[in-house]
């Protein structure tokens, strides 16, 4: 109810100096091949304040805020242990909250601490974050860095493992991260990106992350095509208050964009995911792998208010088909509706 509030308060604050705010709405729908069904509504706000403290310094703040609902029916979700015991209803609602200020010097270096907390009223996570970037060569070459403390709180359980020895994790997990990062612009059409992240957390052992992007314009035919890659490296030693085994994966992704006559853009998307496991228990070696093909359209509307000052709205649809060598298929329905003001 608190993100529902904090939505509304984007509308408020909209006429009140504020640089910027946006409100949205997503409405959805899921559907597997072993019955799960599962409908979802999301709402979400945000707004931005900016100034500046003097010819070469801006300052801004960020507040954003969400709220989802989601309700699940069927088998799977019958199924599923932390759903059926603290959702009896099978309706499940998540929160969240974000706020940050922003700092940029001769619009070259950039600074931003921030922290969030997020709720389904049974976990909680709260985070803080500090992000420095750097514009160089021109302001054709960025170079970033990015460290974030996260706080968990979940139920306290004790589930056996496959070989009968009992599992216990902490209640309270601390995840920390620290992650450089580099973005290039090597012409007015062409956009590389690359990013490392080392992440350490109590319930898991230490994961090595590494990502590459391209971003490439096309302006003769107003499309443009985006790729990624990434790798995952989770191995290490495991213990008993560990749930899952260690990890590596894998994924990559190519996306087809294209505008369209009347402010309208296409997006055709594929991507493929895997992971391997290897259990506590045993070293069972376990393998999961995902497609999915994405098909979606959003235009944007331009509407007018009394100040006669143009608020554009932008509403988008999209079909997402999920293809899972262990859950079988599924299909997800979303339709969402944004306003800036």
């Amino acid at each position: 109810m608190k993100s529902i509030i904090l939505v509304f308060c984007g509308f408020l604050m909209a006429g009140t100096g504020l640089s910027a705010s946006e409100v949205s709405e997503r409405l959805g729908g899921y559907s597997s091949s072993d019955g799960e069904t599962r409908t979802l509504f999301k709402m979400s706000g945000r707004a931005d304040a900016a100034a500046t403290l003097s010819g070469n310094l801006q300052t801004t703040l960020n507040l954003s805020a969400m709220t989802e609902r989601a309700r699940y029916e069927g088998k799977s979700f019958s199924d599923d242990d932390y759903i059926k015991k603290n959702f009896t209803s099978g309706r499940k609602a998540d929160n969240s909250i974000d706020g940050s200020i922003d700092w940029t010097f001769s619009k070259r270096t950039e600074i931003s601490i921030g922290a969030s907390r997020s709720s389904d009223s049974i976990i909680q996570s709260n985070s803080a974050r500090i992000n420095v970037g750097q514009w160089l060569l021109g302001d054709q070459l960025r170079l970033g860095v990015a460290a974030q403390r996260v706080f968990t709180d979940r139920p306290k359980t004790n589930p056996l493992d496959k070989d009968a020895v009992t599992l216990t994790p902490s209640p309270k997990v601390l995840t920390e991260s620290l992650s450089p990062s580099l973005k290039a612009i090597l012409n007015p059409t062409t956009i590389i990106s690359a990013d490392y992240s080392y992440v350490k957390s109590t319930d898991r052992p230490l994961l090595h992350a590494y990502n590459v992007g391209l971003k490439q314009f096309f302006p003769g035919c107003e499309c443009a095509v985006h790729g990624e890659a990434g790798r995952t490296i989770n191995l290490g030693e495991l213990n008993t208050q560990m749930t899952s085994g260690e990890l590596t994966g894998m994924q990559w992704s190519i996306a087809y964009l294209q505008t369209l006559p009347g402010n309208t853009h296409g997006r055709l998307a594929y991507r493929y995911a895997r992971e391997d496991e290897f259990t506590r228990a045993y070293s069972d070696h376990l393998v999961f792998g995902a497609d999915s093909y994405t098909a979606a359209l959003a235009k944007e509307f331009q509407s007018g208010s009394k100040d006669g000052a143009q608020r554009p709205i932008l509403v988008d649809l999209a079909l997402t088909r999920y293809l899972h060598n262990e859950a079988g298929s599924a299909t997800t329905v979303e339709m969402g509706a944004g306003m800036k003001f």
